[in-house]
């Protein structure tokens, strides 16, 4: 008896040791990757048997034409798909390289089920619970073109200090706060401000169960995966090619969400992941942990490592006095050092050393505790400590001077560093038995007012600032699902961009990011599909305008000003009297193809608006 077309074409696959495991099991994945990507092992696999190649091929002249559609559909719309879903991935959630789900490879891809579909993701409230469908990206692409087509916008009005402007011009340069689906907000906003952001930070929901992340779905966890990667891949395309993504979230996903951050943004640019610590120990649920669970964390990803941009920036710590931890380990001084009397010595791999004898300067320990707050700011350019030689340069200095080094003269050196803060600039450096001299000045912010001195650390991957002490009435709204500390998104922004550059936040829940980028002059694109936007974000920027002096405030000497736009995705549902047809249920928002068609009414001001805003032209 004959084998069957799906037996006979499944053979074919199993013969390969690129598309099946050594126990003949076929590795769908890879197959609908390689269909994707019309691999040429494939090719040959079909081209070279008859039934195969009379089925899957369109022969035009003497070429024949691969009909990728037709194959796909072979592989997703046979047995090989589970439970009723399009989608070419399987119910397990794991890392896969070619034949099986494995432990540890150095390139991998994370697999979930509906991994190939999108999921639009339309909850408004956080007591929703919503059952969705889920678009697989090539079965139903006529579903997908018409869930990303761009959206009509409206009730549309601009929020300044003195008043508020309705049906207004959105400029290029504005502020904007949309409410609506942000997937859908995203693709919308796609084609204007691509490659235009500077920063996109985000805190989603952490899919605890508790958070606004709620969806009726067999594989929350993969729904969860699904609703990321959406977003994160066009928010990729909005990145100028100097920006930077910084995504918040905790230990239900981050190992997971680092994967696919991996495979979106590329390993490469990869930055860092920054622990923050959230909450202090105290009440009974340290009791019932076996680790306090206190940290959340920041992926860092560049749109182009090769060309991050960023800004060193320096954190104050601690007051020097008598009693710091500073003080105890900087409690050695030198002066009247004369530089005359150097002595050239010798040059060893472009670094050049000179000897500068005893009785030419003056070294002493300080008596720490008899020192005032007062005596440290008089002093603060003659303290100092040594520190071992380490790093590149560190084992050089070692090597070189062992020839000449001793416990009482003083040595210099000089070189130029060709990479770091210093790249290209000459730069010298003290040493004294055998260990760098290390001012304390170099580290210090100096507070000439109070006659103080300040410590000053460089941000490191992990934050254990209380940050997130007292902000409950940040920006003077309460917010019960988390607010992020004003002084957290002001570091970032300090760290990733410079005044006028665009940011981007498409979780926007309680405004902070828009909040503190207003306070900063930079600019700012904020989407949030919750229906609270209007009470909660919207007021909270309206109080900045006018001088609120929570959070960074003072920090950065804000007096309020300014304004920005505050926009609606224009919804179907609004349209009560009209006959819309058998139109999805997913499918809430008015196209923009449509806005001038009659039936709907919209109005001439607001058709003007969107025309200029989305640039299309009249016909």
């Amino acid at each position: 008896m004959p084998l069957s077309f799906k037996q006979h074409i499944e053979n074919l696959f199993k013969n390969s040791q690129t598309f099946s495991d050594s126990n003949k099991v076929l590795f769908i994945p890879k197959i609908l990757e390689a269909i994707e990507k019309i691999d040429i092992e494939l090719i040959k696999i079909l081209k070279n048997d008859d039934r195969a190649k009379k089925h899957f091929f369109t022969q035009v002249d003497d070429i024949f034409v691969l009909n990728q559609n037709k194959l796909i559909e072979f592989f997703t719309l046979n047995d090989y798909m589970k439970n009723g879903s399009y989608t070419s991935y399987t119910n397990k959630i794991g890392l896969i390289k070619k034949d099986n789900f494995i432990k540890k490879f150095d390139d991998v891809v994370l697999a979930f089920p509906h991994k190939d579909c999108i999921l639009e993701g339309g909850q408004t409230k956080d007591d929703d619970k919503k059952e969705e469908v889920f678009y697989n990206e090539i079965l139903s692409s006529n579903e997908i073109d018409r869930l990303f087509e761009p959206k009509v916008l409206t009730n549309i009005k601009r929020y300044s200090k003195d008043e508020v402007q309705e049906n207004c011009e959105i400029k290029d340069d504005d502020n904007l706060i949309i409410k609506g689906n942000n997937l859908i907000a995203l693709h919308s906003l796609k084609k204007k401000y691509a490659g235009k952001v500077k920063l996109i930070y985000i805190d989603p929901p952490y899919n605890t169960g508790n958070d606004s992340f709620k969806y009726n779905d067999n594989f929350n966890h993969s729904t969860w995966l699904t609703f990321m990667k959406n977003r994160l891949e066009v928010a990729k395309e909005f990145l100028s090619d100097d920006g930077v993504i910084f995504v918040q979230c905790d230990d239900n996903e981050q190992a997971y969400l680092k994967v696919l951050m991996d495979e979106i943004f590329g390993r490469e640019n990869f930055i860092s992941i920054v622990t923050c610590k959230v909450k202090s120990a105290g009440g009974l649920t340290t009791d019932t942990e076996m680790f306090f669970d206190c940290s959340e964390y920041l992926q860092i990803y560049s749109k182009n490592i090769n060309n991050l941009k960023y800004n060193s920036i320096k954190i104050q710590t601690e007051i020097i006095n008598a009693n710091s931890k500073t003080a105890k380990q900087y409690n050695s001084l030198i002066n009247n050092i004369n530089f005359d009397k150097k002595e050239f010595i010798v040059q060893k791999d472009e670094i050049k050393y000179y000897k500068i004898p005893k009785g030419n300067f003056n070294i002493e320990t300080l008596s720490i505790k008899q020192m005032s707050e007062k005596d440290f700011f008089n002093k603060r350019d003659e303290i100092f400590r040594l520190t071992a030689l380490s790093g590149g340069i560190g084992k050089k200095l070692k090597r070189h001077i062992e020839d000449f080094s001793n416990n009482e003269d003083l040595f210099l050196y000089e070189y130029t560093p060709s990479k770091g803060k210093d790249k290209g600039k000459l730069s010298q450096y003290l040493l004294y038995k055998n260990q760098t001299i290390t001012m304390l000045n170099k580290l210090i912010y100096t507070d000439t007012k109070n006659q103080k001195i300040i410590k000053l650390e460089p941000v490191s991957n992990i934050i254990t600032d209380d940050l997130w002490q007292g902000i409950s009435n940040e920006g003077q709204i309460q917010f019960k699902n988390a607010k992020k500390p004003e002084t957290l998104i002001k570091r970032i922004l300090e760290i990733a961009t410079n005044e006028n550059d665009l940011i981007m936040d498409y979780h926007l829940g309680s405004g902070t990011t828009c909040a503190v980028a207003h306070k900063m002059g930079r600019r700012y694109i904020g989407i949030e599909q919750m229906d609270y936007i209007e009470d909660i974000a919207v007021q909270r920027l309206k109080k900045v305008i006018d001088g609120e002096q929570g959070g960074i405030s003072k920090a950065v000497n804000w007096k309020g000003g300014g304004d920005f736009v505050y926009a609606e995705l224009k919804q179907i549902d609004t349209f009560k009297d009209v006959e819309i047809g058998a139109l999805n249920k997913n499918m809430q928002y008015f196209p923009i193809s449509e806005i001038e068609d009659e039936t709907y009414n919209v109005k001439k001001e607001e058709i003007e608006i969107n025309k200029k805003f989305y640039g299309i032209e009249n016909e």
